[in-house]
Formats: structure tokens, C-alpha cells, sequence
């Protein structure tokens, strides 16, 4: 696209599979002699890399043409807003060929998506809903003091925490098929996703170099939020949570040594459970499979656990810490 901008513009038409948007309505009316359609609530359903690519190439843009499709889809409020959600999908699906469909493409328009996005900004995040690079959001919000998340980053960490591990291990996009969708993207509450997305993140930061805390960090993060979901009860406690991860604050210390306890816990079940000799499981085998945080529960209260007394000491500081601030 941008080639044929440079080189070509006037030919932009003739390669481009060009824009569909659907509005709740649209009215042709005539003002200066021309022609103008005037629509509400409209939304690009196929075509967000050409709308962006013209967007950064304005003064090229102004030589090319792009065939604009707008479909009206009344919205009728008593209506089922799950048909018209289904419809949106539908019509992505068949609009969009240049690129392939996934899942996660499909729900990027729904309702929950939308609501999400709009809570996570009041907090200063910018939500990436769409397939879109974080530079490309930034720049398209004007500002770059924001954070950026993907709602694939936010589906594995909801995954992670609620789900068995063994869950993330068949790909993300699976989190966004009607199996799971609507158990990972249940609430448009910011707080839900943002306390388990941190978690996700201090877990992984904690793993960093590590090779093998790679394969167990979901049973990690798993374990972690049967810990940290008490304490986040109240929506003062899960802001405190949310400012001290952004900020480095002072909870971070201790909550990073139990997360260290934890992956030492993690990988001594491992080695415990594995096997011996040519049947032994590799580890990247061991963390694929079902049911483990309720095997490594029982390893972790048992007396061959040699980290259960230092996560407790250092999980004490950090809840002192947290119920201090609020």
C-alpha cells in the first residue's frame, strides 16, 4: 500500500480491497452542490490498515481513491445485542480476504471489547483491540504516556489465573473461540483484568532468564492468584496493587521473592514428578498437562516442599504492605 502511494496513487483503487464501516444509520444529503452521506456510530470492520496507512501518508492520500462500503444496521435497544454481534462477525468474515480471520479478530468489534477499551483508557491505558502495532496505537491516540496492552495479553493473563495452565499451552487464540471467550472477557470492570495482568507481568519478569521457569510460569501465576485474589477483594486494595506494579513501588520486593519461592517450588515438582531414566518427562512435557495446580497443591504442603517458609515470610511483608497503603 504505501509503495503504491508513493508510486501510483492514482492506481490505489484498483489494489485495494478497500473499507467497510457499519453505522446505526446513514442519510445522503446534498450541501455545495455535492453529495455527501452522513452516518452515526460508525465503526471500520475491515480496512483499519488501509484507513491508517492513508492517515500517516495524508498529503499522498489526497491523489488516491478507495472503494467505501457502509452497511446500516439499525440497532433496535430491546433487540438481542448478541444477534448483532454475530452479524458484525459475519460480515468481517466475508468482507475481509486479504488477510486471514482469526478468532480473536472476529470479537474485536463486539460490545465487551469496546467497553473494555473505554474503561481501561480512564485509567491510562490504551487497549489494543485490533491487529494493530503499539506504535501504531500510540501514535493514532497522540500521546505516548499511556500503557499499551493487547486483549491477547489480557485474555492469557485472565487464562492463566482462572483456567487450568494446561489451557494456555493450545494457543491464544483458542481463549478467543466460544468455548472460552466469554469466561476470559466476563466483565467490563478495568480492575478484573489490570490485578491479573500485573501479575502476569511481575510474574514474567521474575522468570527472565531463566529457561525452564518458562515452561512453568502459568502454573506459577496460577498458584500466585489463589494467593492474591483474597487480598484484592476491595477496589481500593486492586488500585493500590495496580499503582505500586507501575510504578516499581514498594510491594514490588517482596512480592518478587515470592514469586522466586514459588518458581523454586514449581520446578522442585517437577523433578520430583518426572520420572527417572530414558521415561523421564522433559519439562516442556511436564507443564503441558492437565490438572497440575492440583498436583502441585498437594507437593506444596507436603514436608518435601523446602519453599513453603519463604514464601510465607515474604507474601506476609507484601500483604502488610498492600493493606498499609490503602
Amino acid at each position: 500500500m504505501v509503495e503504491t502511494l508513493k508510486r501510483e496513487p492514482e492506481f490505489f483503487w484498483y489494489y485495494n480491497n478497500g473499507i467497510t464501516i457499519v453505522c446505526d444509520e446513514a442519510e445522503q444529503r446534498s450541501r455545495s452542490g455535492k453529495d455527501i452521506l452522513q452516518v452515526r456510530n460508525p465503526q471500520i470492520i475491515n480496512g483499519q490498515q488501509t484507513t491508517r496507512t492513508l492517515h500517516r501518508m495524508i498529503e499522498k492520500a489526497a491523489k488516491a481513491s478507495v472503494p467505501v462500503r457502509v452497511i446500516r444496521i439499525p440497532r433496535n435497544p430491546s433487540a438481542d445485542q448478541e444477534n448483532f454481534e454475530n452479524l458484525v462477525s459475519c460480515i468481517v468474515r466475508a468482507t475481509n480476504w486479504q488477510n486471514a480471520i482469526q478468532a480473536s479478530d472476529l470479537v474485536s468489534n463486539d460490545r465487551r471489547q469496546i467497553e473494555i477499551e473505554r474503561g481501561l483508557r480512564k485509567l491510562g491505558y490504551l487497549y489494543i483491540r485490533k491487529r494493530q502495532a503499539r506504535s501504531e496505537v500510540r501514535s493514532a491516540a497522540g500521546i505516548n504516556r499511556y500503557w499499551t496492552v493487547s486483549k491477547e495479553e489480557i485474555a492469557q493473563a485472565v487464562a492463566s489465573c482462572d483456567l487450568d495452565p494446561f489451557t494456555l499451552r493450545l494457543g491464544k487464540e483458542r481463549l478467543f473461540e466460544e468455548e472460552y471467550y466469554n469466561t476470559v472477557f466476563p466483565t467490563a470492570n478495568s480492575d478484573y483484568y489490570l490485578t491479573r495482568y500485573w501479575l502476569m507481568k511481575r510474574v514474567a519478569h521474575v522468570a527472565k532468564g531463566y529457561p525452564e521457569r518458562a515452561y512453568a510460569k502459568w502454573l506459577v501465576i496460577h498458584f500466585l492468584w489463589s494467593h492474591l485474589s483474597p487480598i484484592l477483594r476491595s477496589a481500593s486494595a486492586s488500585t493500590v496493587f495496580r499503582r505500586v506494579c507501575e510504578s516499581n513501588g514498594a510491594p514490588l520486593p517482596p512480592l518478587e521473592k515470592s514469586i522466586n519461592s514459588a518458581f523454586n517450588a514449581a520446578l522442585a515438582f517437577y523433578r520430583q514428578k518426572r520420572g527417572k531414566g530414558a521415561t523421564a518427562i522433559d519439562v516442556s512435557s511436564f507443564f503441558r498437562r492437565k490438572g497440575l495446580p492440583d498436583d502441585f497443591l498437594g507437593f506444596w504442603r507436603s514436608h518435601t516442599n523446602n519453599y513453603r517458609n519463604s514464601f510465607k515470610k515474604a507474601w506476609q511483608k507484601f500483604r502488610r504492605v498492600i493493606n498499609a497503603d490503602q
